[in-house]
Order: structure tokens, then sequence, then C-alpha cells
């Protein structure tokens, strides 16, 4: 490998040009334009999981026109044959991506300018107040060196994949790829390829087998048993429920949907929360009303319905999708659950070992069937891999359990119980969660400030790093939190009080989300109130002019944002 280049020095560094990394860039040098930026992506194009090179035919958004947008640049609406209920093809979240970091410039220099693309982080440390990054270009393979006395950490959770290692994998004829290269392939198209074996439980690995199926390939989809590490198969539901809304995505921007759920975000002043969550009452009505949600989606898929010889009903999902203890999606396709159903072979079990142009499973009945390719649904690795234990330990990132000191397990374990104990005891929801499989984590949960900041070393900053529904509402809301943040805009709490609240969130998302809640950072249904709170630390209100009424019941969309962003850049200039 050749080495590494002289070290080239900035003022702040983004890693990432995905959408999060995108808007965060954007609103910083629109505050500060004399910054010295620069974002490292290691594709060869921006969006992320929305970049071309990931882009397939069935690849739909999970949000809506007139949601998918920043403020500053209005999406215009793909034609008609590529809309499903306000849904889109990702394709032009792709365009609408690609036309932004072309459109917003800066000194003369777009925000596509500012990108190195193919650039991929080794290792970051940080050195006499320097952060010190290690890169390698992904083409010529030759290192470089970049620092910085700020970061900005918008890499995400869908950048690393996770691939499983199969045994007999070097004896195996046929191709095996991960769902980030599916896009790129040439499995569907590819007439020699009859038999696909797709492993995993999640939206990409629905999404492959809905291509191969309509391919007319032999597909049999690999879901483990729920138990041993595994959450057990997906709820995928309905794009088209109905809501007094336009669309259930405008729905849940709304502060009075929002306000159904357990969410400890929401401040604990409302008689309509208290009722909600800390009576009897209260507590029944809203499981009730999620209980029949749960319902249509089931009935939907039909999991004990529909007539099948291949093993359909083992894809009900065990939990309530109230509780999100496991992966959840949206059904795009009308004919997607007949077509699972009449023509996929459904197996619950490991893959044992690849063999030649054969898949053994690791079941009791010794299942084995042709199979040409392999397509792995498998979800990702972290994404921190660049940071030593020392700098997640610092930061307050994960790191191994069995490495923690000592002092800091006492203390956290003592302000999560104490934060525990509040939870319950407003929430009555959650103290009584549904039987379910636990699978528990070996790292530490996320330790940082809403998600984003590390509570001793404010010349970091962690992006996105929350799971969110709402993905560029978050990523906007946090970007203008983050300038004011490093602008000083507001008063922080103190560290024992950032360290109560983070113990709080912790115990909270142990409680809400299960296993999806180990790591302290999940929060799929809470998009709203995460915003709400961002914005109201950092002082801005216009986000809430719209009278009671419209608070509560019209959506908040990213024209909203557009006008919080520009209090915000007023109340700076004076």
């Amino acid at each position: 490998m050749p080495p590494a280049q002289g070290t080239a020095s900035f003022d702040v560094i983004v890693v990432g040009a995905g959408l999060t990394g995108i808007i965060a860039a954007q609103r910083l040098l629109q505050a500060h334009p004399e910054t010295r930026l620069t974002i490292l992506e290691r594709d060869y194009c921006v969006g992320g999981v929305w970049s071309e090179r990931r882009n397939y035919p069935s690849f739909w958004t999970q949000w809506t026109h007139g949601i998918a947008e920043f403020s500053d640049m209005p999406m215009e609406r793909p034609p008609a044959d590529d809309c499903m209920n306000d849904l889109f093809r990702a394709k032009y979240t792709t365009k609408y991506l690609e036309d932004y970091v072309d459109n917003m410039s800066h000194s003369g220099q777009t925000l596509r300018d500012k990108i190195q693309f193919n650039t991929e982080v080794q290792t970051i440390k940080k050195v006499d107040g320097q952060w010190q990054l290690l890169c390698i270009d992904t083409i010529s393979k030759s290192q470089r060196a970049i620092s910085a006395s700020r970061l900005m950490m918008a890499n995400g959770h869908s950048s690393v994949p996770n691939m499983p290692n199969f045994h007999g994998r070097e004896r195996f004829q046929g191709k095996i790829i991960h769902s980030i290269d599916f896009g790129q392939s040439s499995i569907i198209q590819d007439e020699a390829i009859q038999h696909i074996a797709v492993i995993g439980a999640g939206k990409s690995a629905a999404d492959m087998i809905y291509e191969a199926v309509k391919s007319g390939k032999t597909v049999s989809w690999i879901i483990r048993k729920t138990g041993d590490g595994s959450l057990g198969a997906a709820a995928f539901a309905p794009i088209d429920l109905p809501t007094p809304y336009k669309n259930g995505v405008e729905a849940s921007q709304a502060r009075i949907m929002a306000s159904l759920q357990p969410c400890y975000l929401i401040p604990y002043r409302s008689w309509w929360t208290w009722l909600l969550h800390s009576t009897n009452l209260g507590a029944k009505l809203v499981s009730k009303l999620f209980s029949a949600l749960d319902n249509t989606i089931r009935k939907y898929a039909g999991y004990r319905e529909r007539k099948s010889d291949k093993g359909f009903k083992k894809l009900e999902y065990d939990n309530d999708i109230i509780w999100q203890n496991g992966t959840a999606g949206g059904c795009h396709f009308a004919d997607f659950w007949p077509l699972v159903a009449e023509h996929v072979y459904v197996h619950r079990a490991d893959v044992k070992s690849l063999s030649g142009t054969e898949l053994y499973l690791d079941d009791e009945d010794g299942t084995h069937f042709p199979c040409d390719a392999v397509l792995c649904g498998t979800g990702w690795q972290d994404g921190l891999q660049m940071f030593d234990n020392d700098t997640l330990i610092r930061l307050g990132l994960p790191y191994p359990k069995d490495i923690e000191p000592r002092e800091e397990t006492v203390k956290w374990e003592k302000l999560v119980r104490e934060a525990d104990e509040q939870v319950l005891k407003r929430f009555v929801m959650l103290r009584n969660p549904p039987k379910h499989y636990h699978k528990y984590e070996t790292r530490t949960p996320y330790r940082l400030y809403h998600t984003m900041a590390p509570v001793h070393d404010d010349s970091i900053l962690f992006m996105n790093y929350i799971v969110a529904g709402a993905k560029l509402f978050a990523a906007e809301a946090q970007a203008i939190w983050a300038v004011a943040y490093w602008d000083k805009a507001f008063a922080l709490p103190s560290v024992a009080e950032r360290e109560r609240d983070i113990a709080h969130m912790c115990a909270w998302n142990k409680r809400r989300y299960l296993s999806n809640g180990e790591l302290g950072h999940f929060a799929a249904f809470d998009s709203v109130p995460y915003v709400d709170r961002l914005l109201d630390e950092i002082g801005v209100t216009s986000h809430r002019k719209k009278g009671w009424l419209g608070n509560m019941f019209a959506p908040i969309m990213p024209t909203d944002l557009g006008k919080v962003w520009h209090e915000y850049l007023a109340r700076r200039t004076k």
C-alpha cells in the first residue's frame, strides 16, 4: 500500500455524504461561509442508502412527497406512474440529493465541490486538540492524512455491510452479495441463475424477494428462528392505512398522533398525555388503538389465511408492531403477499453450509436445495470501527461491556435505575411489556446528549445516529441544533443534568422498544417530539406558531424547519 501523503487541514470534517452529511454541511456553511469544510465519502456518489449505486427497481421510499425534502429546496413531485399513496421510487430521492449538492453553493463552491469521493476513513484519533483521520483512496489504495479541529460523523447505520461467514463459501460455485450491492448486480437478469436464496427478515430482504419472484426465479426465504440473537420475522404494514390525514406519513408528523406514543421526549405537563399514559384507562385506550392497527397489518398479510404449501405462515412476526421488538417496514406492493405465499419457500433456520450449487440448513430435517445465488439482507455494522476502544469510552459510544471501568458501570447503573423508576411511574403501558424474546447487547449504549453530543468533548458530533422514522426531517433539525451548539447560542445543562438525561433516554428505550432499545438510540415513532426537543432547547419558536389547534393537529413540515432556521439566523445577526 502506498505511504500516507502529507496532512491536509480543515476547520470541520464531515464524514459521509448521505442526506445527513449534506444537510449538516449546508447549514454550517450557511451560518459560517468562511469555514474550511470538507466532506469525506467512501462511495463515488452522494446519497448513502439513497445513492445511485444502491438503487434497484423495487426500492421505494417509506416517506412521502412533501416530507422528503429539505426546507430550502422543494422536491418536484415524481410522475404519477412512480408514486403510490404519495410514496415514490427511491431514484427520485437520489436525484433530489444529487441536485441539492449541485444547487447549494458557498464562496463560489458548490457542496459537491466540498466532497472528496472514494475516500474511506480507516482511523480517527484526537491528538493535541486536533482530530486526525487516516484515509484510503478506494481506487488507488493510496493513504492520506486529514485533520480538523471539529468533526461531524454522518456515516450512519447503513454504510458497513454485515456479511455472514458461510461455512463452505470457498467451495460454493454461485454468487453471494449483500443488499448494498444488489442494485449494481446482474443476478436478477442473469438467466443462468434460477435458484436464489435470500437471507434476512427486513425490508431489503423483502425487496430482493419481490424482484426475484417477479423475474420467475425459484426463491427460498431464510430467516433464523426467533432466539439466539434473532428477533424473527419482520412486520410489513400496508402503505394505504386509513388516517384523518393525507397519508400515514403526514399523520405521523402531527403532535396529536405523536402524543399517542408513550414517549418521554414529550414534556410531562399536559392533561392529555397524563390521561393517555399515566392512568390505567388511558393505557387501555392506547393499547386498544394499537392492537387494532396490528390486527389490520396481520389480516392484510394473511399469514394464516392464505393457502400455501411452502411455509408461508412462518413469516408471521411475534410481537405487536407498536413494540418494534424487531424489524418493520412498509409493504408497497399489493401483490407482494400473494406472490410470496404462492411462490416462495420459507425456512426458519440458519445456513449450515454451502457446497457447489447447494445450500444446507441446520434444521432438524437436514433441508438442502439448489442455490445459484445467495442474497444477504443481513443488516449493518455500527460504522464506528475507525475509533479505538479508548476513544469509544471517552466519547460515550458503544464499546464492549467487559472492558468498561468498574466505576463507570456503577455510575451508569445507578443513573439508569433512577431514570427507570421515573419511566415506570409515568407510563402505565411500559410496566407490563409483552412476552418476548429479548436480544441483549454486549456493548454499552450510546451515552450522547440527544444521541449527538459527547458530554466531555464538544468538538465532535454524531449526526442522525438516532433511529428515527422521518430521516430527512430529523437530519435537518439536528443540523440546526448542531450549528447553535457550536455557536454556543444556548446554555447547556450541567454535566450531571446531561448524564441524567442520557440515562433517562437509555432507561426509556429499553422499556419502550425492548431489544431495539438496548443501545439507547431508538425512536422509530418519535421523530416529532425529538425534533421539538432540539428546537425548544435552542430557543426558537417558529415551529410552534400555528395556534393551539394547529400546533396539535397540523403536520410539522420541512417548511416549518425553514422558518426555524431563518429565525435562528436572524437572531444571530442582532
